[in-house]
Formats: structure tokens, sequence, C-alpha cells
């Protein structure tokens, strides 16, 4: 790396702007950015707060060509992970821009559509793509903090990208834990009153949600036990399904469903108390 570069200090970036803006100069030279980047995720990481990561987005979102810098850093590997010759090191390369887009994201609400190409592809057999994958899946879930401040914003912004039909997608062709961010995702939407119209506002969408899930339950799930994490995830997505399940006709589904889960992971449901709450809430729920 260049001499030019101050060590990384001991302490926040509130503590140390001379180095945080060195990190950002060294950034946009593009000569030392794998290291810069790596510094940048260091001290994304010693931020113990939410406001001091705010606060070092500030930082990143006023110091001039960030943002692109960050952006060509995603889109320059679309080619490679379109034909299946992205490596492992070049995937590193755009989480790491990601880690730091996502102290970004208070600023720049647009980032996750240059992310959505990534989720799009039906590719499963690289690990390096499928890595990528889930970290993309993973810096959604942070985003999707629907119940705090700007979280409905932040709620609609995902819906505009049309993340719900490739959240259903990735969950068709995704390996386990793919499938789960996925599920986590979806469940996250459902569980907001806007999500939860916005998915059954067209009568495809939501019939292609019902298969999904069913596909885990019935599939997925028979082939490789659950974690009861992951199951909890596909019981809530239900949970909010059974508000509307009469008037969009999918009562009978659903029941189906419920039995089935009962019937089949015995064993999982009673190891975790809250299972067995979840499942008597949604009889409740269909029987209202």
């Amino acid at each position: 790396m260049s001499n030019n570069l101050l060590p990384p200090p001991p302490l926040p970036i509130f503590k140390h702007p001379l180095w945080a803006a060195q990190l950002i100069k060294h950034l946009h030279g593009g000569n030392n950015r794998d290291e810069v980047l790596k510094q940048l995720n260091n001290l994304i990481k010693q931020q113990s707060s939410e406001a001091m990561r705010i606060n070092l987005g500030f930082h990143l979102w006023n110091s001039s060509l960030t943002t692109t810098t960050l952006l060509q850093e995603v889109v320059a590997a679309y080619a490679k992970f379109e034909v299946s010759t992205l490596n492992m090191a070049e995937s590193l390369q755009v989480c790491k821009a990601l880690t730091v887009w996502q102290d970004l994201f208070y600023y720049a609400a647009r980032i996750p559509h240059y992310l959505l190409p990534y989720l799009g592809m039906s590719t499963k057999v690289i690990w390096s793509l499928q890595f990528l994958r889930l970290r993309i899946l993973e810096f959604l879930v942070a985003l999707a903090k629907f119940d705090e401040l700007h979280g409905q914003e932040i709620l609609h912004v995902l819906l505009d990208t049309n993340l719900f039909s490739l959240c259903l997608h990735c969950i068709r062709h995704g390996d386990t834990q793919i499938q789960k961010a996925a599920t986590l995702i979806l469940m996250k939407i459902l569980m907001q009153e806007d999500g939860l119209k916005y998915c059954c506002a067209y009568p495809d969408d939501f019939q292609s949600l019902i298969q999904v899930l069913r596909q885990l339950v019935e599939e997925t799930f028979t082939f490789e036990i659950p974690c009861p994490q992951h199951l909890k995830y596909v019981i809530q997505c239900y949970l909010c399904i059974s508000r509307v399940a009469r008037e969009d006709g999918v009562y009978e589904t659903v029941g189906n469903m419920l039995q089935l889960i009962g019937n089949t992971f015995h064993n999982i449901i009673h190891k975790d108390p809250e299972i067995p709450k979840m499942l008597n809430q949604l009889v409740r729920n269909l029987n209202h």
C-alpha cells in the first residue's frame, strides 16, 4: 500500500478525521482500492453504535466520487457473474464495497437497484456466485428495518425494485442459506401493512408466493430438515397471509400447509416453544 496512507488508528472515526479523509482519498485512486476497502470494512466494524455508523456514512456520502467508486466495484462484476466466471477474490471485493455501501444507505436509498441483477440470475453451482448472492441478500436484510425511522420509505424503495419477485426467484433456485435469507426478507415485507397489500395486489404474484412457500414445506424441507428459525420464517409468512386467506381464496391451501407442518416437523416444533404458539395463532386466524 502507498506510504502516504496513514496506519489505522484504534479509536472511532470521529476521533480520527484525518485518517478517514486519507482512506476516502485513496479509495478514489484505484491502485490501493482493495486494501482501502479492507480498512474501511474494519473501521465500520469498530463503530459501536448506530449513530457512529451514520456519522461514518455522512463522511463517505459527502466525499467526492465515493458512491461512484463503490458503484464501479459492484457493476464491474456483472459480466463475469452472468457467465459464471466470477472467482472468490472478485466476489469478496464486491462484498467489501457492499459493507461500505450499507453505511451509505441512509443517504442514498436507490443503492439496491444496482444489486438486483445478481439476484435474478439462476446459476446455483459455483460457490463464489452463491457467496456473493448470499451477501447481497444479507445486505438487504440489514436494510429491511421497516419499523425504525424512515423504515416505510425503505420498504417502498425495496418494493419498487421488484425485490419481492426476486426473493421468490432466489428461493426457487438458491441453496439453503440463500433460501433462508430470501424467506426472511419476504417475511419482513409481509409483516408490513403496505408490504402485504403489495404482495396481494396482483393474483399472479400472490399465487407465486403461495407456490414458493408450499415448495419449501413440501419439497425443500422434506429433503433437508430445516433449522427452526427458517421454519419460523415460513410460518410467520403464513400468519400474514392468513389475514387475507378467505378474501383471496387460499384458505384451504393455508390450512393444508398448517396440517402438513404440524405432522411433518413434530420433533422441531416441540423443541422450540415459540413455534407451537405461532401455529396456534395461525389456527385462530383461520377460524376467525
